[in-house]
């Protein structure tokens, strides 16, 4: 018993405390300011607000997991390298600004809930990139808080892919159809089994698994407008 209160596991439990809070009070918060906001797609019809929303999240959580998120990039990503940013940049832009405005429409008859990125417009992944990095310094921490108690990489990749795979379960809770919580969450825990050995082993594996994640959104907008044109 008094081993389960060593320093990692304290570490642990506070992590997720703090993961599950700002997790849901964020989107407790976006909801909040839709009607607002007079908003019916915050990130279409405010992408300001929620850029700036967002970013102050980020903030908040940068300036929480701080220590961790320095250590992390001390140890982990010494050398990280300049070009791959860019290039993600810039072919994640022109998704944005040149591919999306060319992809078919959306049939006026599908489903409204099927997601929101099937209404997409440009001005949409500007605060969804800020939402993503957000994500990203959660996942940071939560992978070092794990790796903090001796795991291998096998058993962080399980335990990742569980705990972010669940997150998006609470999805349901926000009124999405059952398709899009299942299909979110699957992908998600797809995605959370890779992060630890990318954040852990490979050099510049933020702007991967950034880049893995946007990329998700990037895939599921063409398939929807595909799907339902």
């Amino acid at each position: 018993m008094i081993r389960l209160w060593h320093t990692p596991h304290l570490r642990l439990l506070a992590t997720l405390a703090v993961i599950l809070s700002v997790w849901t009070l964020s989107s407790l918060g976006y909801f909040f300011f839709l009607p607002v906001l007079d908003a019916e797609i915050g990130y279409n019809d405010a992408p300001v607000f929620y850029a700036v929303y967002y970013a102050l999240w980020l903030a908040v959580v940068i300036a929480v997991f701080r220590k961790g998120f320095l250590t992390w990039s001390d140890r982990y990503q010494p050398e990280q390298s300049r070009v791959l940013p860019i290039l993600v940049a810039v072919v994640y832009g022109s998704f944005a600004l040149v591919i999306l405005p060319q992809l078919p429409a959306i049939d006026a008859g599908a489903p409204p809930d099927v997601t929101d990125l099937a209404w997409a417009t440009p001005a949409y992944f500007l605060p969804k990139t800020i939402e993503i990095m957000f994500q990203q310094v959660l996942l940071i921490e939560l992978v070092l808080a794990l790796a903090a108690m001796g795991l291998t990489l096998a058993q962080l990749g399980l335990l990742t892919a569980a705990l972010f795979g669940g997150f998006h379960l609470s999805l349901a809770m926000n009124g999405y159809d059952w398709f899009y919580v299942i299909r979110y969450s699957i992908a998600a825990t797809a995605f959370g089994a890779v992060v630890p050995v990318l954040l852990l082993r490979v050099r510049s594996g933020f702007v991967l698994t950034f880049a893995l994640h946007w990329g998700w959104y990037a895939l599921d907008t063409i398939v929807v407008h595909l799907a339902f044109q």
